[in-house]
C-alpha cells in the first residue's frame, strides 16, 4: 500500500475525488471512530504471526497483550510485567505500540484516543514542515545555522553499522532517512529551545525512528516521522537534566549525582572493583557519562540497545534504572577488568559493542536487579542530591 492510500484508510475519508483533494486534507483533521484500522489490522497481522513457529512464553506474552488491545485498555502494571523481559521482535508492529504506550505518546486507559492523537500529531507536524518547505535550504538565523551545522556533524556518525539510514526513505524517495532524522531533530530545538540541540540525541532518535519504521501495520506508515518526533520529544523531557546546556551547571550537578549514585552502589555491592579503579587512578566520568546521556545507545549494538530499551521503558525511574545497569555491567565483567590498566579499562568502556558482546542483555538485567534486591536502598544523600533520587 502507497504511502497516500494508507494515509487515507486510516483517516477513512469518503470522498469521491480523495486523490486530488489529499493536501486539503493532510491540513485538517477528519476522524471518524466507525472504524479503526490500526486495530484491525494490528490484531490481524497478530494472529496470523501467531501461527508461526514461536515459543509457548512468547505465544502467552502476544495473546495476553491482544486480549489487551481487543479491550480498549492497558493495565499499566500487567503491561510493564509482561514485557519487563523484552517484547517478541518477530512482531515489531507490537514493540511500535507499546513504545509509544509506555513512553507516554499514547494513553494508556484509553485506546480508542489513539488515532486522534496519532491524527492530530501529525497535521502538527505538517505545520512544522509546511512552515520549513524548503528546509534545510531556507534557513539564514545565525543561531538556527548553527544549531543545523551541528546536527550536520552528528547525523553521519549515527548508526553506522547498520544500511537502514543511508537508504531512501519509504516515505518520500527524495530524501534517505538521514535526512528525517536531520529534520526531526532541528524542529525539536525550534520547539524546544531551553534544550536546544545536544550531541547524543541523534543516538537516541534514530533508535525511535528505526522501530517505528520497522512496525508493518501499513496504516501507520504515514505517521512514522511524526510519532518519532512526539515520543522522542516526551523521552527527552522525562530525562532533560542531561541536555539542559541552557544551564550547564544543573546538567552538570545532575549527571554528577548519577555517577556518585554508581558509586554507591559499588561501594555496597563490589568494594573490591571500586577499589581497584580507585587504585589505577580509573575515573568513571569518562565513561559512565556517555553510558547514562544516550542511554547506552552508542555503546550497544543495535539489536541490542532495542532489547534494553524493552525493559528500560518499563522502568518508572529510567535515570535510577541506568545507574543500576552501569553498575551491573561493572560487576559483570570485574574479574576481566581488574587485569586491566586504566587506559585499557577507559577504551573498553567505551569501545562500541564490546558490553554486548560479552554480555547478554538478560544477564545485565537480572544482575541489576540482584543487585538493587541486595543492597535494597544505596545510602541516602542529603539536601539537592537527594531531589534526584526521590
Amino acid at each position: 500500500m502507497e504511502y497516500e492510500d494508507a494515509l487515507y484508510s486510516f483517516i477513512n475519508i469518503e470522498n469521491n475525488n480523495s486523490k486530488s483533494s489529499m493536501n486539503e486534507f493532510k491540513s485538517e483533521l477528519v476522524l471518524n471512530y466507525s472504524k479503526n484500522p490500526l486495530f484491525e489490522h494490528l490484531i490481524l497481522h497478530i494472529k496470523s504471526y501467531l501461527k508461526q513457529n514461536f515459543s509457548s512464553k512468547e505465544k502467552l506474552k502476544i495473546e495476553t497483550l491482544t486480549h489487551f488491545l481487543k479491550d480498549n485498555k492497558f493495565d499499566i502494571k500487567t503491561l510493564k510485567q509482561i514485557t519487563k523481559n523484552g517484547i517478541p521482535d518477530k512482531l515489531p508492529c507490537l514493540r511500535s505500540i507499546i513504545w509509544k504506550t509506555l513512553i507516554g505518546y499514547y494513553p494508556i486507559n484509553d485506546l480508542t484516543k489513539w488515532k486522534f492523537i496519532t491524527l492530530e500529531h501529525f497535521n502538527l507536524y505538517q505545520n512544522l514542515k509546511k512552515y520549513y518547505k524548503n528546509f534545510p535550504n531556507d534557513l539564514t538565523d545565525e543561531e538556527d545555522l548553527k544549531t543545523l551545522s551541528q546536527i550536520n556533524k552528528d547525523i553521519p556518525r549515527t548508526r553506522t553499522e547498520i544500511d537502514f539510514f543511508k537508504e531512501k526513505s519509504n516515505f518520500n524517495k527524495k530524501e534517505t532517512n538521514y535526512d528525517i532524522l536531520r529534520r526531526i531533530l532541528f524542529f525539536f530545538s525550534k520547539r524546544n529551545p531551553e534544550l536546544n540541540y545536544v550531541q547524543g540525541m541523534n543516538e537516541i532518535v534514530a533508535i525511535l525512528y528505526y522501530i517505528f519504521s520497522l512496525d508493518e501495520n501499513v496504516y501507520m506508515k504515514p505517521f512514522v516521522e511524526s510519532d518519532t518526533f512526539y515520543s522522542f520529544e516526551i523521552l527527552i523531557k522525562e530525562i532533560k537534566p542531561v541536555f539542559m546546556m541552557s544551564n550547564i551547571n544543573y546538567s552538570q550537578l545532575f549527571i554528577t549525582c548519577q555517577i556518585r549514585q554508581v558509586n554507591d552502589i559499588l561501594k555496597e555491592a563490589a568494594p573490591d572493583l571500586l577499589n581497584y579503579f580507585k587504585e589505577k587512578n580509573v575515573i568513571m566520568d569518562v565513561f559512565l557519562m556517555r553510558w547514562l546521556i544516550v542511554l547506552f545507545a552508542h555503546e550497544f549494538t543495535m539489536e541490542g540497545s532495542i532489547s534494553f530499551w524493552d525493559r528500560l521503558f518499563t522502568q518508572k525511574n529510567k535515570m535510577k534504572f541506568i545507574c543500576y545497569i552501569s553498575s551491573a555491567i561493572l560487576i559483570l565483567n570485574k574479574r576481566k577488568l581488574m587485569k586491566m590498566q586504566m587506559e585499557e579499562i577507559v577504551f573498553w568502556a567505551q569501545e562500541f559493542g564490546t558490553i554486548i558482546k560479552n554480555n547478554n542483555i538478560d544477564d545485565i538485567v537480572k544482575t541489576a536487579f540482584d543487585i538493587k534486591a541486595k543492597i535494597k536502598k544505596v545510602p541516602k544523600k542529603s539536601g539537592f542530591l537527594n531531589f534526584f533520587f526521590r
